[in-house]
């Protein structure tokens, strides 16, 4: 155990009279508190699983990354004492982005330490009482948020006792466990909200989803938000003239602080800083009076459902599923041929669906490619004119195609996570089926990639372009999307050595990676390079698509045609 988490353990096992007197058991509580700390150490934040690499070794110092990268987002809070002239104005930003990513962030890593019911399986049949137990989970919990809350809340008050003094310190604080009581309500609402609105089997499927919504949330607001408002802006914006604002429990905290620094009795703020003490208040008494018992019961059916029965659901969930398989089997069909090409395409399709680590690899730099797209937007918006689209003049006429082209890498990014599982020892169901030829299945797996991953966008982008340029834009179109299928197909033939979902994380290799990546973005640009030298010949364009039309029909005969020998064979024993 780290010397954090001693600490931590050091301070929670102070009060030890106390607890007794409570009728707990001290030796348990403290065997309990540092099994969880230990734990702590090794559990992968849920950030970290977004990464590509996985390693075989286990982290050790889970809680030390986990309350570093709490520290730089609290440094980067600093930046809202650049906005306006008054700290109301400071403070109120610096509230809300503190409750909004503290809450992002508790759901995301806090979910598994909050719904964790391998306790009543593992602890509650040892001898153990009640309020042992009980106690033992309310002081980890309170443990796992001051990891987040102390590093994310330090540099802001570090600036205030050297801007403000030593009494803007001290009236800080308390603001800030008030604001992090009020984020506990906010995420007990939410729980309670979606798991009355789901089914407890498809709970963690939404917070994965809010974990990938925060990342892209974070890394567009990073990109997007210094580029949309001037620093006039900033600097003349005042949070108090605004009547909205008033309404928003972020400027009760401001507004409450100024009042301790600087305020009078008759003031109005004084109505504020009431309302950010008795928020926290009423927060949790709402959550021990209304949501605490109805969350422990949801507790207790997520607790049960993993692999038990459908219920009062059935029936919706198998239309819901017959209506996504007939969507997947009439593409199947059309984009597929008969037997092993077909079984791996809906395979593919149905797998990356329910595969939580799939999703969390590969949605998110889909949504970095929108941000990129608003970022282009936000950057080109004054140069390019609506008439350039419409009359195809000046870099209007390039945008479609360009679209086209940037769109791939999203696919890209799914293709090398295809390979990939966590549960790749399951991969022995492919050795055990009379398929002669692994290539058929490879061939399958990538259409259905193009068709989930590509197919929706090139519709979309195909759309915007015939309504704005018309039919003359088909051409080059038709072009665009073919070169994407054959570099598709290419990356597709040279980086799948291994059958879908076969092989382990951390059997990939960095130098190879290096390199696909690399080829990845070259190729798309030199096509599109190609294309943009012969874009207004339309006979140089039929004959590029003729060309481009060869090359794919002879790579997808290359890929169905790979054997055994030339693809690792997954560890499935």
């Amino acid at each position: 155990m780290n010397f954090v988490n001693r600490f931590f353990l050091w301070i929670l096992l102070l009060p030890q009279r106390f607890y007794r007197q409570m009728g707990a058991d001290t030796g348990h509580l403290r065997a309990i508190l540092n099994t969880k700390l230990m734990m702590d150490d090794r559990r992968v934040p849920p950030m970290q699983q977004m990464k590509r690499k996985k390693t075989q070794r286990l982290p050790r110092y889970a809680t030390l990354g986990t309350m570093l990268f709490s520290a730089i987002i609290g440094v980067l809070f600093l930046f809202v004492f650049s906005v306006g002239s008054d700290y109301i104005t400071q403070l109120g930003f610096y509230f809300a982005f503190y409750i909004f990513l503290l809450a992002a962030m508790l759901i995301t890593d806090f979910t598994t330490v909050l719904i964790d019911v391998r306790d009543n399986l593992i602890i509650l049949p040892k001898p153990v009482n009640d309020k042992t137990f009980l106690l033992a989970r309310l002081l980890h919990i309170v443990t796992h948020i001051s990891k987040l809350v102390l590093p994310m809340s330090l540099p802001a008050a570090i600036y205030l006792a050297i801007h403000a003094g030593i009494l803007a310190f001290v009236s800080f604080l308390p603001l800030v466990v008030c604001s992090t009581l009020f984020t506990v309500f906010l995420i007990n609402a939410v729980y309670v909200i979606i798991l009355k609105l789901t089914t407890p089997e498809k709970f963690k499927n939404i917070i994965s989803y809010f974990q990938i919504f925060f990342a892209i949330t974070v890394y567009g607001a990073y990109q997007l938000v210094p580029r949309l408002f001037s620093a006039a802006f900033f600097n003349g914006f005042q949070l108090t003239h605004s009547r909205v604002a008033w309404l928003l429990p972020p400027y009760w905290f401001a507004a409450g602080w100024q009042y301790i620094n600087g305020g009078s009795l008759t003031s109005p703020l004084f109505v504020y800083l009431l309302l950010s003490l008795l928020l926290p208040m009423l927060s949790i008494w709402a959550v021990i009076r209304f949501f605490a018992p109805s969350f422990n019961r949801k507790l207790a059916m997520i607790g049960g459902s993993e692999g038990g029965p459908v219920t009062t659901n059935r029936k919706k969930n198998n239309s819901t599923s017959r209506g996504l398989g007939g969507y997947a089997t009439r593409l199947a069909g059309l984009l597929t041929r008969r037997g092993p090409e077909q079984m791996s395409f809906l395979f593919t399709w149905k797998l990356t669906a329910r595969s939580r680590d799939f999703k969390m690899k590969v949605y998110p730099s889909i949504g970095y490619l929108f941000v990129y797209l608003l970022l282009f937007w936000v950057r080109a918006k004054e140069k390019i004119s609506l008439s350039s689209f419409t009359e195809q003049t000046g870099p209007g006429r390039y945008i479609f195609t360009g679209l086209i082209y940037l769109s791939s890498y999203s696919l890209m990014m799914a293709i090398y996570q295809l390979i990939y599982s966590e549960k790749y020892k399951a991969s022995w169901i492919y050795y055990v089926t009379p398929v002669e030829s692994p290539g058929s299945l490879l061939l399958g797996a990538l259409k259905a990639m193009m068709a989930k991953f590509y197919l929706p966008l090139v519709v979309i982008i195909s759309i915007a372009a015939i309504i704005l340029n018309g039919p003359s834009i088909l051409p080059n179109l038709i072009l665009s999307i073919s070169n994407q299928c054959l570099t598709t197909l290419i990356v597709g033939y040279m980086s799948l050595r291994a059958l879908p979902f076969s092989q382990q994380q951390s059997n990939s290799i960095k130098g190879s990676n290096f390199l696909r990546g690399m080829f990845s973005m070259l190729l798309p640009m030199i096509l599109f390079f190609v294309h943009f030298l012969a874009y207004n010949n339309l006979v140089v364009i039929i004959i590029l698509f003729a060309l481009s039309a060869i090359a794919i029909w002879l790579m997808m005969d290359a890929i169905r045609t790979k054997n055994w020998e030339q693809l690792t064979i997954g560890e499935y024993e």
